[in-house]
């Protein structure tokens, strides 16, 4: 073979060698992740769960999806997240029993009313509250993303409940989007919350 035959036969391996490590690099390539990257990848996906698989529904990107969660992560890191006061959780507790009782009578407001009191809890933790509504929950997500996949789920199931589409049963609808709502409510106000309001810790309250 001569010395230029050699030449081109080289180039044209480099060049396919150049291809395939793009290809490789490419977003959407299942080989693309360095070491690194995978480890990084795997613990956002541990952390923020059914939510990291809505931004990759969304982006189609992994990089996207973690510069988006780097994002709220630092935005989360500029607010002060406080405990909810004592009167603060006894009036949302107390509002979320009656909510539930409520359900009998009017399912879809009671449902309503419970939406309502998950986003005042955000609001009293330091959640910023802004004509965004995306942007609270996104933050809210840096901290509670596994209750947060369900209130998504319970919202659906709420808008759901209004399409009167046939064998959809609303009320069934509204019930399930209240037990999902239940799981971000008891994760903000704090794990059995609703059990540990007693009657002493009211009696303080108004002391």
């Amino acid at each position: 073979m001569s010395a230029l035959a050699t030449a081109i036969v080289v180039f044209i391996i480099i060049l396919a060698g150049a291809a395939a490590y793009v290809r490789w690099q490419a977003p959407g390539f299942a080989g693309h992740l360095l070491p690194s990257h995978r480890s990084d990848t795997r613990r956002l996906q541990a952390r923020y769960g059914r939510e990291y698989d809505r931004l990759y529904a969304q982006h189609g990107d992994h990089d996207a999806v973690e510069r988006e969660l780097s994002r709220r992560e630092r935005e989360r890191a500029q607010l002060e997240i406080a405990p909810l006061d004592p009167e603060d959780r006894i009036r949302l507790v107390d509002g979320w029993t009656a909510a539930q009782v409520g359900f009998i009578d009017d399912p879809g407001d009671a449902t309503r009313r419970a939406q309502q009191l998950i986003g005042e809890a955000m609001a009293l933790l330091g959640y910023p509250s802004s004509d965004d509504p995306e942007r609270q929950l996104g933050l809210v997500s840096v901290d509670h993303a596994h209750a947060l996949a369900d209130f998504r789920e319970g919202h659906e199931l709420m808008q759901r409940s209004h399409t009167g589409s046939p064998g959809v049963d609303a009320t069934e609808q509204l019930r399930q989007a209240m037990l999902r709502f239940r799981v971000l409510f008891d994760d903000l106000v704090g794990a059995g919350a609703r059990a540990q309001v007693s009657a002493p810790a009211r009696e303080k309250v108004a002391a």
